[in-house]
């Protein structure tokens, strides 16, 4: 039980830096989408948009559920 434990931990600091590398790729991506004179909360909520449907896009090519309320 203590290795599966180990793949655990390990897999949560690999979430997390592959989420921060997510948000870095849809930081430069999402201005391409929206009118030059966009402001925070527009830009925010478009980015927001974009990493959940990177994320859901991800989920889908590993046939893993993207049902908000199943957690293992």
């Amino acid at each position: 039980m203590a290795a599966i434990k180990q793949i655990h931990i390990v897999a949560s600091e690999i979430a997390d830096d592959i989420i921060k590398d997510i948000n870095k790729q849809c930081d430069w991506q999402v201005t391409q989408f929206l009118p030059d004179n966009s402001e925070g909360n527009t830009i925010n909520e478009a980015h927001s948009y974009m990493v959940r449907t990177v994320a859901r896009h991800i989920a889908n090519k590993l046939d893993i559920n993207t049902n908000k309320y199943y957690d293992e």
